[in-house]
């Protein structure tokens, strides 16, 4: 399941600050992590962001072939998998 990182952290560690809609993430390869900043509507939405779709799809796992890594990227959900948004 995923884990909650404080707001502060957070933005520090994807190297964004929150979009009013979009969902930002970064791979972390020195911590074999993918860290999501959920958006300011998101976070108004719920107290709790494992209940986000994203949150729920980065517990289903992710191809980190897709993603670059160590770089802020905007996210999706695809056939319930977490991955940098693209044209699909």
């Amino acid at each position: 399941m995923s884990e909650i990182v404080s707001s502060d952290r957070v933005e520090d560690i994807v190297g964004a600050t929150r979009h009013e809609t979009e969902h930002i993430g970064r791979a972390v390869s020195t911590d074999q992590m993918v860290y999501i900043l959920h958006s300011v509507e998101c976070k108004a939405w719920s107290s709790d962001l494992r209940e986000c779709p994203f949150s729920r799809a980065l517990d289903n796992g992710v191809d980190i072939r897709e993603w670059t890594l160590d770089a802020a990227t905007l996210l999706a959900v695809h056939d319930g998998h977490l991955s940098p948004k693209g044209d699909r």
